[in-house]
């Protein structure tokens, strides 16, 4: 469990040189496939203040990032129902994040829209939450939604 805490704290501390790598990885396999050009051209049709990095890059460190975050608390909170919410409050942040973006695109591209979805996905991927469930958890606010004894036959 330490290491995976450390494992955290490495991929957000080295995330320039992990997004580095994973955009060179992403360049070489789009190239590979033939798919480059086609990537290159959807990346220059995004906001240069909203991506400036590939898209597949930033997509992985994330997804890496949040799989470090879930085994670490499926690790911290054996109870199910602890482990569900969770989870809800990843897909409810997660959701939120979506919606600002999605409203952004369809109402035209505002700065304000993009700092909020842009601070809620860093606080997001960061060890913040991970930190606070546990503590909120292991503090007794988990304890009513504990998942209730299987009965036996």
């Amino acid at each position: 469990m330490g290491g995976l805490v450390v494992l955290l704290f490495l991929i957000r501390f080295y995330d320039e040189p992990i997004l580095q790598f994973l955009t060179n990885m992403w360049q070489k396999a789009l190239t590979v496939l033939g798919l480059k050009e086609y990537a290159d051209s959807l990346q220059q049709g995004i906001n240069g203040g909203i991506a400036k990095r590939l898209l597949p890059a930033v997509a992985t460190y994330a997804v890496l990032y949040l799989s470090t975050c879930f085994l670490l608390l499926r690790l911290l909170l054996p109870d199910t129902g602890q482990w569900r919410l969770a989870l809800l409050f990843y897909a409810g942040a997660l959701a939120v994040y979506a919606a600002i973006v999605v409203l952004n695109k369809l109402t035209g591209s505002s700065e304000w829209a993009y700092r909020l979805s842009r601070q809620l996905l860093d606080f997001v991927i960061s060890p913040l939450p991970v930190a606070g469930l546990v503590v909120l958890f292991k503090s007794g606010l988990g304890t009513a939604v504990r998942t209730p004894p299987q009965r036996l036959p």
